[in-house]
């Protein structure tokens, strides 16, 4: 009878450790996959700090062209037209 008992409580004791190490092994690919994300995160981070320099570098750029344009005084002639 102890040696049924025994046999059943091995054979528990074994499925969960294979539990154990599949869950150990499913931590560790999410822990690869959020340091792939996070590393994506910051590329992304970077890559709207650059977006946004360049907008603001475009609008700057616009803004002086429109004060060249307004000191020429074509756009009086253009809106009298």
């Amino acid at each position: 009878m102890e040696s049924k008992a025994l046999r059943r409580l091995e054979r528990g004791v074994g499925k969960l450790a294979e539990r154990v190490r599949v869950m150990g092994d499913r931590q560790e690919q999410l822990r690869a996959a959020l340091g792939k994300s996070r590393e994506e995160i910051e590329r992304l981070r970077r890559e709207v700090e650059r977006y946004k320099r360049e907008r603001t570098a475009a609008r700057k750029k616009v803004d002086e062209l429109l004060k060249r344009f307004d000191r020429l005084h074509l756009g009086s002639e253009r809106a009298e037209q």
